[in-house]
């Protein structure tokens, strides 16, 4: 049985109380997993495994114990097969691979591609998680289209089979590594049905370990895959720009430069390091590439400064840079020496003004 874990550190809610990331919660088909507070829980014994929301969460927070993306895909690409199927015993649900992994193995791929949904047609979460599926290959195809690639993802009713990997261990494998191996699977699966079975509720809770982690600037191994795939894309005679609406994973984003504070939390928060600075805060560079769309950064901005940019050019997956958002004018503060954002008047910081402010109110001093 597979076993559904959740890494708090890289869930937005960890690090903001104020992120609205529900995505999780929106695909999951036997809806087990809840947020409250900003506090995610879920049961595994509820859980059914179809891997979801893996594919959902933009900053790659769930993982199964006996499913991993990465090498299911590098095993496809490897066997150089062309139908993806939940008939094969290594993927739980087409639902399991998201939007970038999909068109990462399209590109990729020496064949065409096809998605088999013929066996969703006698499985129990097909209502929440075919049209998922569909609207997830929709997606693919319509960037296909617009990248100017000659491929396309085809959804079908096929019933591909394919051929089952287990192996009977006699002795002499059972003593071989593989054979080690097998039995440690084995294990595992034991172990999971025992830790699954009992019916408990798994809380979002935070270790010491995990707040070091949440400092780390990761990007998904998702979009590793797509930037490989990316350099083995024809490169299209001209760039489109298409509707923000129109893709799920990646952004451009503007800021308004007169109401910014430059309060630092939005390069702070960012899980996978899409908006930066230096050490003297003096600017804010976006990297689109990086941006996985978990909206984090518009949830900490107190002024709405930092706006989705309502279209995208794809010229950033042909031709990438960093963009500049704003400048600063750096100045050190006459009263406790340390630079800030200066706007014109006086040149003292935003913190030494409200402890002025607050000093001349416990004074009476108007």
């Amino acid at each position: 049985m597979s076993l559904l874990q959740l890494d708090v550190s890289r869930c937005v809610h960890t690090s903001n109380k104020f992120a609205i990331c529900n995505k999780c919660v929106e695909v999951c088909p036997v809806e087990t997993i809840t947020l409250s507070d900003s506090i995610i829980s879920f049961t595994p014994s509820a859980c059914v495994g179809c891997g979801g929301c893996l594919a959902a969460c933009p900053t790659d927070a769930y993982s199964l114990d006996d499913f991993k993306a990465l090498n299911y895909i590098f095993e496809f690409l490897e066997e150089e097969r062309d139908v993806v199927t939940c008939n094969d015993e290594r993927l739980p649900c087409i639902a399991a691979l998201s939007v970038e992994e999909l068109l990462s193995t399209v590109l990729i791929s020496q064949h065409e591609v096809t998605l088999d949904i013929a066996p969703c047609s006698d499985c129990s979460i097909a209502k929440t998680n075919l049209p998922i599926i569909q609207e997830r290959a929709a997606e693919v195809n319509f960037l296909l289209e617009a990248m100017g690639q000659e491929k396309s993802l085809i959804v079908a009713t096929v019933d591909y089979k394919v051929e089952s990997s287990v192996d009977t261990l006699t002795r002499r494998k059972l003593l071989s590594k593989e054979g080690v191996k097998s039995a440690l699977s084995i294990k595992q699966q034991i172990a999971n049905e025992v830790e699954a079975s009992d019916g408990s509720v798994k809380r979002h809770s935070i270790t010491a370990k995990d707040i070091v982690k949440i400092k780390e600037k990761n990007l998904p191994d998702r979009r590793s895959l797509l930037l490989m795939a990316m350099k083995r894309a024809k490169v299209p005679e001209v760039f489109h720009t298409i509707s923000i609406e129109d893709i799920s994973f990646i952004s451009q984003k503007d800021l308004d430069e007169t109401t910014c504070t430059n309060c630092q939390m939005c390069y702070r928060i960012c899980p996978t390091g899409a908006l930066s600075s230096d050490a003297r805060s003096a600017f804010i560079n976006f990297n689109p590439l990086a941006c996985v769309q978990c909206h984090s950064c518009h949830d900490v901005c107190e002024p709405n400064s930092l706006t989705l940019r309502p279209t995208f050019s794809l010229a950033n997956f042909f031709e990438p840079k960093i963009e500049t958002l704003v400048r600063f004018n750096m100045q050190r503060c006459d009263e406790c020496g340390n630079f800030f954002s200066y706007k014109g008047g006086e040149k003292i910081c935003d913190r030494c003004r409200i402890e002025e402010e607050e000093a001349k109110e416990l004074w009476g001093i108007t």
